[in-house]
C-alpha cells in the first residue's frame, strides 16, 4: 500500500461538485450518530452519517454518483480498484464545545486499504494524518505520541488519498458545516 498522501483539487468538474452538494445537503436521509469518530468514543462529538456501500455488497442510494469521485481519484494515481469495502458521508455542525481538542485518531479498517476522502464544502476543520500506522487491535497510541504527517484544509472539490492504516482524525468545525465523503477501497 502506498505511503504518499495525494491531494487533488477539482477532482470532478464544478457542475458535478454542485450536483454532489445537492445530494448531500438536500436529498440524503441522514442518520444521527452520537460521535462521528466511533461509537465507543467518549468525546461525544455528534453528527450525521449516511452509508453508500457497506461490506462490499450492501449498496445504497447515491453510491453510483459517489463512485465518479472515487474512480477519478484512483485514475489520477493509477490505482486499480479490486473492492470497494465501505463508502459513507459525514455531516458535522459547528458546536459550542468547551473542549476544542481534535477528534480521537482512528483507522477505518484494520486491513491494508486506501482512503479516498472528498470534501463536499469549504470549512476550517482540517483533516490530520499521522505518520504512525495501525499495528494491532491491542495497541492504540496516545494522541500525544502521534507525529503529524500532514494537515489538509477542506476545500470543495478536493480529494485526499492515503494509506488507510495511517492513524487520522479531524478537527471539529467552529464556524461552518463540515461534510465529507469517505470511501475505503482495496
Amino acid at each position: 500500500m502506498l505511503n504518499e498522501i495525494f491531494i487533488f483539487d477539482d477532482i470532478i468538474d464544478k457542475q458535478s461538485q454542485k450536483n454532489i452538494q445537492d445530494i448531500i445537503f438536500n436529498k440524503i436521509k441522514w442518520q444521527y450518530i452520537s460521535d462521528v469518530t466511533s461509537s465507543d468514543n467518549k468525546q461525544q462529538r455528534p453528527g450525521f452519517n449516511y452509508h453508500f456501500i457497506t461490506d462490499n455488497k450492501n449498496i445504497y442510494e447515491w453510491h453510483t454518483e459517489m463512485m465518479t469521485i472515487v474512480n477519478a481519484a484512483c485514475n489520477k494515481i493509477n490505482f486499480k480498484i479490486k473492492e470497494c469495502i465501505k463508502g459513507r458521508s459525514f455531516l458535522q455542525l459547528p458546536l459550542n464545545l468547551k473542549d476544542r481538542s481534535i477528534d480521537a485518531p482512528h483507522v477505518d479498517l484494520m486491513i491494508p486499504h486506501l482512503v479516498v476522502l472528498y470534501y463536499v464544502n469549504d470549512n476550517e476543520a482540517q483533516t490530520i494524518i499521522y505518520e504512525d500506522k495501525f499495528e494491532s487491535i491491542e495497541t492504540r497510541p496516545k494522541i500525544s505520541d502521534l507525529k503529524i504527517k500532514q494537515k489538509i484544509t477542506p476545500k470543495q472539490g478536493r480529494v485526499v488519498l492515503f494509506n488507510g492504516l495511517h492513524w487520522h482524525t479531524a478537527e471539529q468545525p467552529e464556524h461552518n458545516v463540515r461534510s465529507i465523503i469517505n470511501y475505503d477501497i482495496v
